[in-house]
């Protein structure tokens, strides 16, 4: 087996230095990992599955490419983020998440939910963050997802239908389901014995509760 070579890049934020590691690892499945530390501290791992492991130098420069690019999203969105990270300090022995609220707290639900095989967001800068999602099943599912989104934006000033509440895909093997929420645009795919209805009312309570959050005003005392 090939080795295809990794990548290593430091950022400075304020008083945070960021360390950005992204290689290609074998076990427990090939994948591409970009791990994320800040002052030492390790705050992400973002990996995408890759399909087999590379055997030939085209299996290794197809990996490098991608690797490439990984680390160069992963750098442009801390980039773009310094102003809001440079304060950032990681709680001994907790890993905490640089990102939305939204993606962490649904990435924490999908961790808990048995079935969910891989989940794809596309962000407001109109890149997709991934996870368990195999560069051939990037490639084929990245049109699909952006197509879908884009048919439920449109349906609203066509159709006067509204956007998209849910949808679905079935396969003989598992379920894609394509769900709007309130910035981003998410599809996951499942299990077909997961109950996707209340995974999704689930998400939505989440995106809901993050992105519209209730405020109770209290009366003055007479």
């Amino acid at each position: 087996m090939l080795i295809p070579a990794g990548l290593i890049s430091e950022a400075q934020a304020g008083d945070s230095k960021f360390f950005i590691q992204t290689e290609f690892a074998q076990r427990p499945q090939p994948r591409v990992t970009t791990t994320i530390s800040i002052n030492g501290a390790v705050v992400e791992k973002i990996e995408n599955a890759w399909d087999g492991l590379p055997h030939t130098e085209e299996d290794k420069e197809e990996i490098e490419k991608f690797l490439r690019k990984q680390h160069k999203q992963v750098l442009k969105k801390i980039k773009d983020e310094k102003e809001k990270l440079a304060g950032f300090v990681p709680e001994k022995g907790k890993t905490i998440l640089p990102e939305d609220d939204v993606i962490l707290k649904i990435r924490e639900e999908f961790s808990k939910t048995e079935g969910v095989l891989g989940w794809v967001f596309i962000l407001d800068d109109e890149s997709m963050k991934t996870h368990l999602i195999s560069e051939r099943e990037q490639r084929q599912i990245e049109d699909l997802v952006r197509s879908i989104r884009d048919l439920s934006n449109l349906l609203a000033p066509i159709m006067e239908m509204g956007k998209l509440g849910c949808g679905i895909l079935d396969t003989r093997k598992n379920r894609a389901v394509f769900l709007p929420l309130e910035r981003y645009f998410l599809a996951i795919q499942l299990d077909l014995k997961v109950d996707f209805k209340k995974l999704v009312a689930r998400i939505k309570a989440i995106d809901k509760a993050i992105t519209q959050p209730t405020y109770h005003s209290q009366k003055p005392h007479a």
